[in-house]
């Protein structure tokens, strides 16, 4: 009775967990991220950007990744030296770099185009 009881209880937290992280429950997650928390992890849309655009890139391009207006670039930017591994990944405090992928809002940098648009963010080519 009493393994009863303490399976019982822990199936309800584990319910009530599963529940509080939201759905989907029985698909793939679309990120590694995805269900670690209640609200959604801010690598989440750098994660699903950054496959996207790595065929845009040429091999050895040297590039930088960050949330145009935010204060901290460090989670895009860290999720871009894990994914794009043919690529130059460089800090966005340093030198301009040839491209530039804006993870949210658009990029007020004149000495940018776009040359792609996604549903995550913008890539961005320097102007020659």
């Amino acid at each position: 009775m009493i393994v009863a009881a303490a399976t019982l209880i822990l199936l309800i937290a584990f319910v009530n967990r599963l529940y509080t992280r939201g759905g989907p429950y029985f698909v793939r997650p679309a990120t590694i991220v995805d269900h670690v928390g209640p609200q959604k992890h801010e690598t989440r849309d750098a994660l699903i950007l950054l496959p996207k655009v790595r065929p845009l890139l040429p091999r050895g391009a040297h590039v930088t990744c960050f949330e145009p207006g935010s204060s901290d670039y460090s989670p895009a930017f860290f999720a871009a030296i894990g994914q794009l591994p043919q690529q130059r990944v460089v800090s966005p405090y340093g030198t301009l770099p040839e491209y530039i992928i804006a993870v949210g809002r658009e990029l007020d940098n004149p000495s940018y185009r776009v040359i792609a648009e996604f549903a995550e963010g913008r890539l961005y080519k320097a102007r020659p």
